[in-house]
C-alpha cells in the first residue's frame, strides 16, 4: 500500500556483455555442462563455435560503488567525526535546502545485458556536514547523472553520491564546484541544518522540499501522528519510522522534517489513496547510517537476529511451553542457518527479553511514557558487529546467552539497486540468480504474475549456506543448438 514519494522505479547503468568466447574455453564449457544436460553435450561438441547465438557467455557485472576517488569525497565523508560548530537558523535554513534532480536507468532483468530507458527524476536533500548533503536512497537510486540546485539559485551543479543506505532508504551527495557552496548575492550561505531528536506525539513538524506542481520550495505542515516500526518501501525493510499528517508529494523526498530550525526527521513515503499521511525517517535510523558510513567509509546494513516468529496472545500456546503469568515474549519458529542465531537458539524457544528489555506477548518494549514499539527496532538500531544479550526460555529453563549481531543475508535478495545483474549464458541458455526484482518484471502485481514456486522460494526460503543462489533459466534464446528446450524456463 506504500509508496515512496520521490518517483518511481530504480535501477542502475547497464553494460552489454555478450562475449564469443574462444574455442578452447568453449570446450571446457562443454566438458562441464555434459553432466547438467547430456542429451545437448554432443550437439554442442558437433557444432561451430561461430554457429552459436551466445555460445559460452559468463557475465557477473561487479557492484557500481559511489564515487570514492576524490578529495572532496573523502573530507565530505570526514567531517562526519565532527560536530558542526555553527548551524543555520532563522532564513538561513532555506539557504541549506536543496532541490536534486537525477537521471536513471534501471536494468532489464529478463534481458541482462541492456538497460530500460533513461528516466529523470527530482527529489530534495539538506546540508547536514560541510560539503555533505543528505537525501533518500531512492532519490538517487541507480543514478547515472545527479546535480543540485540551491534555493533562490537558477544554476545546477553536478553532485557524487558518497554513501548509500538502500535498506534505511538515505544517501550522502557531495558537491565538488567551490562555487556551489560560497555565498552568493542571490543566495546566502549554506550553514548545516541541526539534527534533534524524536518529536513527541502532536508535536508541529514544517515538511520542507521541492513537490511536483512548481519549481520553487514548499513548506506543508502537520503533527506527529505515530511512531512504529513501518514497511520502508524503497527495500522492503521494516523500521522505525515517524507517520505525520503533513503533505508529502512526489519531490518532497529527502527533506527535512522541521521542529523549528532543528530537523526531526527526513521525509520519504507517503500513504496513497489516503489524505495526508505521510512517513519521515526518525534521527535514530539516521545517525545509525551516518555512524557506519562514518567507521567503514560505506553503509553495511541494519542487524538482524535471522529469526522467523511468532507473538504469544494466545494463552493456551503460552502454558504449553511453560511460560508463567509473569513471563512474556515470542516464540522463534524459523532460524536462517548462516547467522550466529543458529548456534545458540532453538526452534520452538520463547525470546524473553533483548538487552534486558523485556519483550512483551505482542512483541513490542517499552519506547517511552505511553508509548510501545515493536522490539525489532532495538535490533535494528544496534551497530553492526555489536553484541546483544537474550533471555530464553527453553523445555521451561530460563537461559542467557550473548549473540553478535551483523546485517542478514537473504536468500532471494530483496533489490538490487546499483548493481548491474549477473547473468551466465549458455548455447543460448540465459540463467541468472533469482531475485526479487527479477520477479518484479512481470508488474506491479508481480505475486499474481510470476511462476508461483519462484514466488514462494522469494518469500519464504532461508538462506543454508554463506553466498548461496537459487539459479533460473531466465529463459531460451531460440537457435538451431537449443531445438526443444524452450519449454524450458523459469
Amino acid at each position: 500500500l506504500l509508496q515512496h514519494c520521490s518517483r518511481r522505479l530504480a535501477a542502475p547503468i547497464p553494460a552489454c556483455t555478450a562475449v564469443l568466447q574462444q574455442q578452447q574455453r568453449q570446450q571446457l564449457h562443454t566438458r562441464h555442462i555434459s553432466s547438467l544436460l547430456p542429451s545437448l553435450a554432443p550437439q554442442l561438441q558437433q557444432k561451430s563455435v561461430k554457429r552459436h547465438i551466445c555460445s559460452s557467455t559468463a557475465a557477473k557485472a561487479p557492484v557500481i560503488k559511489p564515487k570514492w576517488d576524490t578529495e572532496t569525497a573523502r573530507k565530505a565523508l570526514a567531517s562526519l567525526a565532527h560536530e558542526p560548530t555553527e548551524f543555520a537558523r532563522g532564513v538561513e535554513v532555506l539557504d541549506s535546502i536543496v532541490k536534486v534532480y537525477t537521471v536513471f536507468s534501471r536494468p532489464d532483468y529478463f534481458l541482462p545485458w541492456q538497460n530500460h530507458p533513461k528516466r529523470e527524476s527530482t527529489g530534495t536533500g539538506f546540508v547536514i556536514r560541510d560539503r555533505l548533503i543528505l537525501t533518500n536512497a531512492h532519490v538517487v537510486a541507480d543514478q547515472t547523472y545527479v546535480t543540485v540546485k540551491r534555493h533562490g539559485s537558477g544554476t545546477k551543479y553536478r553532485a557524487d553520491v558518497v554513501g548509500v543506505g538502500h535498506d534505511v532508504d538515505l544517501a550522502l551527495l557531495t558537491v565538488e564546484d567551490d562555487a556551489f557552496w560560497e555565498s552568493a548575492e542571490d543566495a546566502g550561505t549554506m550553514k548545516p541544518l541541526q539534527l534533534g531528536d524524536v518529536p513527541q506525539l502532536q508535536e508541529q513538524v514544517l515538511v520542507v522540499g521541492y513537490p511536483t506542481g512548481g519549481d520553487n520550495t514548499s513548506i506543508t505542515s502537520g503533527v506527529v501522528s505515530r511512531l512504529e516500526v513501518t514497511q520502508y518501501v524503497h527495500a522492503a525493510s521494516h523500521l522505525m519510522a515517524i507517520q505525520i499528517d503533513a503533505a508529502i508529494n512526489p519531490g518532497n523526498s529527502g527533506g527535512p522534517a522541521l521542529r523549528g530550525d532543528v530537523v526531526v526527521g527526513v521525509a520519504f513515503q507517503n500513504l496513497p489513496h489516503a489524505d495526508n499521511i505521510g512517513y519521515i525517517i526518525p534521527l535514530p535510523v539516521v545517525r545509525r547510517f551516518l555512524s557506519e558510513v562514518m567507521l567503514y567509509g560505506h553503509y553495511r546494513g541494519f542487524c538482524s537476529l535471522g529469526i522467523v516468529f511468532q507473538t504469544m496472545d494466545n494463552p493456551h500456546l503460552r502454558r504449553a511451553l511453560g511460560m508463567t503469568p509473569q513471563q512474556s515474549g515470542v516464540m522463534i519458529n524459523r532460524i536462517q542457518p548462516t547467522t550466529s542465531t543458529a548456534q545458540v537458539l532453538r526452534k520452538g524457544d520463547v525470546l524473553l527479553e533483548f538487552d534486558g528489555v523485556p519483550i512483551a506477548n505482542d512483541g513490542t518494549v517499552h519506547f517511552r511514557a505511553r508509548e510501545r514499539i515493536f522490539f525489532t527496532s532495538l535490533i535494528t538500531l544496534k551497530p553492526t558487529g555489536s553484541t546483544a544479550h537474550v533471555k530464553v526460555l527453553r523445555e521451561g529453563a530460563v537461559l542467557e546467552y550473548d549473540l553478535t549481531l551483523d546485517p542478514l543475508q537473504t536468500l532471494v535478495p530483496v533489490h538490487k539497486y546499483d548493481q548491474l545483474p549477473s547473468y551466465f549464458i549458455y548455447a543460448g541458455l540465459v540463467f541468472v540468480p533469482l531475485s526479487q526484482p527479477y520477479l518484479h518484471e512481470y508488474g506491479d502485481d508481480w505475486m499474481a504474475n510470476s511462476p508461483r514456486r519462484l514466488v514462494d522460494k522469494a518469500l519464504n526460503s532461508l538462506m543454508q549456506k554463506p553466498e548461496q543462489q537459487i539459479i533460473v533459466l531466465s529463459q531460451v534464446l531460440v537457435d538451431d543448438i537449443n531445438t526443444g528446450y524452450q519449454q524450458f524456463q523459469n
